[in-house]
């Protein structure tokens, strides 16, 4: 039986799978669907005019995404931190949130260190994201998102530390002073993943907003242009890629123990492997010299 986190994010992971069915086959999905589903580029193959601007958004409102997390993920490690090492106690909200997410079930739960590190890394990702989007990225101005898919990503952001916490051990003892004893191998690994991922995940942005600037660093066009070099020889979406190994690291740092994180990985999975095929699609259906040997999101495989 899952609990109401793991329920929640296994919904999630159908309703990004409908998705996938309902943009695969636009002729036999009203337009309102197809209209809150797809953003971005792809609204251009899907029947849908740029025009109607309805409830819809910036794409360029990704940043809110990331300074959802920011927040919300800084006051949760802050938390933490405050419990574990200060010697304080929870605050009775979080008991309620947490009983709320594990209801009915008993999980298998991550332990408090690798809970810990998982935030810090998961900080990490999103303080350099929103950077990105402020500084380094070059949106389209014609490039929008629906409402609910604006909600559902400043949502996800909110709920990862959350999700990390709801699955965790809180009365694993854990002492500050003896950080290096807690250290295992697949915290090794999995921060070694992180790190290398979250810095060819920094390329690819730093490569995409290049398409659109001179060599002054100027932007002087937001046309899409077909993007070489790198981990773009091998798939058309390699920040897709490396957000899949990203959330795959934070697992393994808690060797697969924490049920939630799990499933919350599983939606990140579905999400990007879905989005990453219709990009590639996008990207096939363009441009005539696309390169045939590249795959949509995973390097090799799909």
């Amino acid at each position: 039986m899952f609990s109401f986190g793991s329920f929640a994010w296994f919904i999630c992971t159908v309703w990004v799978s409908l998705g996938a069915l309902f943009v695969s086959y636009p002729s036999l999905t009203p337009a309102i669907i197809l209209h809150l589903y797809v953003y971005g580029k792809i609204r251009k193959t899907d029947g849908i005019s740029k025009n109607k601007n309805t409830f819809l958004l910036p794409k360029s409102y990704f940043s809110h995404f990331y300074l959802s997390g920011v927040i919300c993920i800084t006051a949760s490690l802050c938390m933490c931190l405050y419990v574990t090492c200060a010697g304080g106690q929870w605050p009775e909200f979080v008991h309620t949130v947490i009983a709320a997410m594990r209801y009915p079930a008993i999980e298998s739960y991550g332990d408090m260190f690798s809970n810990l590190l998982v935030l810090a890394c998961a900080n990490c990702q999103v303080v350099r994201r929103f950077l990105e989007c402020l500084f380094i990225s070059v949106y389209s101005p014609d490039s929008k998102m629906s409402f609910i898919i604006y909600f559902i990503g400043v949502s996800f952001y909110a709920a990862v530390p959350v999700t990390s916490l709801s699955g965790t051990n809180l009365d694993d003892p854990f002492r500050c002073g003896e950080l290096l004893q807690y250290v295992c191998w697949n915290h090794i690994v999995g921060v070694a993943i992180f790190i290398w991922a979250s810095y060819q995940q920094r390329q690819v942005a730093i490569q995409f907003a290049q398409l659109r600037q001179n060599k002054s660093g100027r932007v002087h066009n937001t046309k899409h242009h077909i993007p070489y070099g790198g981990l773009f020889e091998y798939v058309s979406c390699p920040h897709y890629f490396t957000e899949i190994l990203i959330y795959l690291s934070m697992n393994i740092m808690f060797s697969f123990r924490n049920t939630m994180m799990f499933w919350l990985f599983v939606f990140v999975l579905f999400n990007q492997v879905i989005t990453g095929y219709f990009s590639h699609k996008w990207y096939k259906e363009t441009f005539r010299n696309y390169p045939k040997n590249r795959k949509s999101t995973i390097p090799f495989l799909i």
